[in-house]
């Protein structure tokens, strides 16, 4: 019995010592997909060529994919969806460009022949999508000839849906024309009538959501959405509509047919559009139920909207319990500097207590102008002595600063300079050439 009881520490001394030396094959998947994840998808691609780290390296590389902007490359994904069905079940966050749909935009002989004509249901494959951005398609929610896409998103289980364009029926478009390269390379014209539907957005919005009843995030974008749709959307849609709502982007109008209906709201993103008096009260309005829960509270606005800087802590005041606060400053029409904003800013948050970041971002066509971000270290400290609670700061030139106590000052604590963000790269992914081009290259 003695001699097995010293045994034992020395299995474990030699097991211990097989994991220090052993094989990255040796560890658990969950441990290897979340290693992989930190690794570019070229590096993931050199792994796949061991057989036994294939599987989680699919998984790696189809998890997440981002290519609201190439449609060439959503070419090719969706042709390997019907091919690879298994592949298509990894995907867990897609971003895909479809506007090559569009006749004329690629000419029918310029696509793999795999992908037609239902290229659209091919989405359907993708059936684990918890996140989905649609790039491309500007009228997918409502079109007919679309239906069979739509039923691929209504079957799907989404907590984030973005929308980065919208064609509204309802608002009244010109003819439509572009350009595309056609199979003689050579530069050729597409054009389409406006179309025409009998229909009303705002339901067929609500079926959308209905479909969707654990979405968490909705994204839409910050324009044609016509009153028609809103007044639609504000008489219409319910709270078991949205049950689980609990972050929106969306123009002020569009934004007040949820607030209304949506109790578990806690982020609102409202984009760009001209305040005035009547604006505000209909937000004061349809907020009254939900205004205390609204903790990140991000708006972007003009910089020549004076009516807006006249009334800035009035508009904050909507959403007294704000934490976060974002800030987007819309510089085209004027050349004031970003610190005749960041004072009315730091003048106004007096009416947020709860406040403990703030973030300011001024973009302007006049970057070379100097000092044109600078903002005064006193309009910083203003902030904090008007929200204690402040921590952060995030100004203009990208730069982050906190408090710390300083018994010398009166106000009993000074701003320190932490440093600059680290801003991601801006460097967007080239798109692949058209199917026929590189066809031919590859001839």
């Amino acid at each position: 019995m003695l001699t097995a009881k010293l045994d034992r520490p020395k299995e474990a001394v030699e097991q211990q010592a097989q994991l220090q030396t052993g094989s990255i094959l040796g560890l658990p998947s969950e441990l290897l997909l979340r290693t992989i994840s930190f690794l570019s998808p070229g590096s993931i691609r050199n792994l796949m060529v061991n057989r036994s780290l294939r599987s989680v390296c699919e998984q790696g590389l189809y998890h997440t994919i981002s290519l609201p902007h190439h449609p060439c490359r959503s070419i090719h994904l969706v042709e390997t969806f019907i091919l690879r069905p298994d592949l298509a079940s990894l995907v867990r966050h897609l971003a895909i460009d479809f506007s090559w749909i569009y006749e004329g935009v690629f000419p029918e002989a310029q696509l793999p022949s795999i992908i037609q004509p239902d290229a659209l249901a091919a989405l359907s494959l993708a059936k684990n999508v918890q996140s989905l951005i649609l790039g491309g398609l500007e009228s997918w929610i409502w079109e007919p000839e679309l239906a069979k896409f739509r039923e691929a998103v209504l079957e799907m289980k989404l907590a984030r849906l973005e929308v980065p364009k919208l064609k509204d029926p309802h608002v009244e478009y010109g003819f439509e024309c572009g350009i595309y390269i056609n199979s003689d390379g050579e530069a050729a014209i597409w054009n389409r009538e406006p179309e025409t539907w009998g229909g009303d957005l705002g339901n067929e919005i609500r079926k959308l959501l209905q479909a969707q009843p654990l979405l968490e995030e909705l994204t839409f974008p910050d324009s044609g959405i016509s009153d028609t749709t809103e007044e639609s959307l504000k008489a219409n849609l319910l709270a078991s509509d949205v049950p689980n709502l609990k972050s929106l982007q969306a123009g002020p109008g569009l934004a007040m047919a949820f607030l209304r209906v949506a109790p578990r709201l806690e982020s609102l993103n409202v984009m760009l559009r001209l305040w005035d008096s009547n604006l505000l009260s209909e937000m004061e309005t349809s907020s009254a139920a939900i205004k205390l829960s609204i903790r990140r509270f991000s708006i972007r606005v003009w910089d020549c909207d004076d009516w807006f800087w006249d009334n800035i802590a009035a508009v904050l005041s909507l959403f007294p319990n704000t934490e976060d606060l974002s800030v987007t400053i819309d510089s085209r029409a004027t050349q004031n500097p970003a610190n005749y904003f960041f004072r009315k800013i730091s003048d106004s948050v007096h009416v947020l207590p709860s406040l403990r970041n703030l973030d300011v971002e001024f973009e302007t066509f006049y970057s070379e102008t100097p000092k044109i971000y600078e903002v005064d270290i006193q309009s910083i400290t203003n902030s904090k002595t008007a929200c204690p609670l402040l921590e952060t700061v995030v100004e203009p030139e990208r730069r982050l600063w906190t408090f710390r106590t300083d018994r010398q000052e009166l106000a009993g604590f000074e701003a320190r300079l932490v440093g600059p963000l680290m801003e991601k790269p801006t460097r967007r992914l080239r798109d692949l050439p058209n199917p026929k081009e590189s066809k031919n290259e590859g001839d």
